[in-house]
């Protein structure tokens, strides 16, 4: 059984699992994981420290409130990528413990021995997912996002597939795109899901006055529906490794005049480079990890080949 660690109690953090029991009372959403995308829509909760809640996430805003530290916040201008809000996690030193701030589409825990419950009813294969950041980590802290697919064993003991999204250690200053590939584990049918973004990343790096703002996350499905994998056979084409994280290798025997172009899942041309005869080892270093589509083009702009190219560093 995969264990997914957050840290989450007001009183004592420790490292939870997020296998536990899923919780089948979030079956209305059955076919949407990912509730209130641009975190355009909250409640506020009035009382002596009063906060606001982002509609369909939990936080543990209500086991803070006492102490008038809140994890999860409503973000504005100049905070936002796209709408009116977005959403804030700040983690902060509350009673002389370190609590990072969360916000998750599962049940958060109300006790340091707890875990991440139940989560969003949900059957789709996606292919990756999205979203927008920025942030300013503290120390080696840094923020996350990620995402999760559950089978039908109890209490979410079948990791499905995963896809997790690393910020850098570094201030990001302007809101940046990310993407992660959904890495699946086996072919098990999928019923459950669970969104997690976190202003830090474990207990060992987590830090007070890491900020991370998140806007405007998604889920991609089948972005990639009909694409071949190769399209003209006459032109024995490899591409390798997949996934690549630095360099990947384009093997073009038979024509020193194919072009290779790269493309995000926007469909945004990434990359362009001419392909010479033989072994050609491109560069893809900078590119964000996520779910790329490649093609390769003869002289005349016919297509040779194309395929998914996944970057995962």
């Amino acid at each position: 059984m995969k264990k997914i660690f957050t840290l989450i109690s007001v009183l004592s953090i420790s490292t939870a699992s997020l296998m536990a029991q899923a919780d089948t009372a979030s079956s209305a959403a059955n076919w949407k994981a990912t509730p209130n995308p641009g975190f355009e829509n909250w409640t506020h909760v009035t009382g002596i420290n009063a906060y606001d809640d982002a509609n369909g996430w939990n936080d543990a805003n209500s086991q803070s409130a006492i102490t008038g530290t809140f994890g999860c916040q409503k973000a504005s201008t100049p905070n936002i990528k796209t709408g009116t809000y977005a959403v804030k996690l700040s983690t902060a030193s509350i009673l002389g413990i370190i609590a990072p701030g969360i916000v998750t589409t599962g049940t958060v825990p109300t006790s340091s021995s707890g875990s991440i419950t139940g989560g969003i009813a949900y059957t789709l294969r996606p292919d990756s997912i999205v979203g927008w950041y920025k942030g300013t980590p503290q120390g080696s802290d840094y923020a996350f996002a990620a995402f999760f697919v559950f089978g039908s064993a109890a209490n979410n003991a079948d990791t499905v597939g995963t896809a997790s999204f690393n910020a850098p250690k570094s201030a990001v200053t302007t809101f940046t795109r990310f993407s992660a590939p959904i890495v699946y584990r086996n072919a098990d049918p999928i019923v459950n899901s669970i969104w997690l973004l976190s202003s830090s990343g474990n207990t060992t790096v987590a830090t007070a006055g890491s900020n991370a703002f998140f806007d405007d996350i998604a889920i991609v499905i089948n972005s990639t529906v009909g694409i071949a994998t190769q399209t003209n056979t006459s032109y024995p084409i490899g591409v390798s490794p997949n996934p690549a994280s630095n360099h990947v290798l384009v093997t073009n025997v038979a024509n020193a005049n194919n072009n290779w172009s790269l493309f995000d899942i926007t469909g945004r041309k990434v990359a362009e480079q001419k392909l010479a005869s033989g072994f050609n080892s491109l560069d893809i270093a900078a590119f964000t990890n996520g779910l790329y589509i490649y093609t390769i083009t003869d002289e005349n702009s016919a297509t040779v080949k194309t395929g998914k190219l996944i970057i995962q560093k």
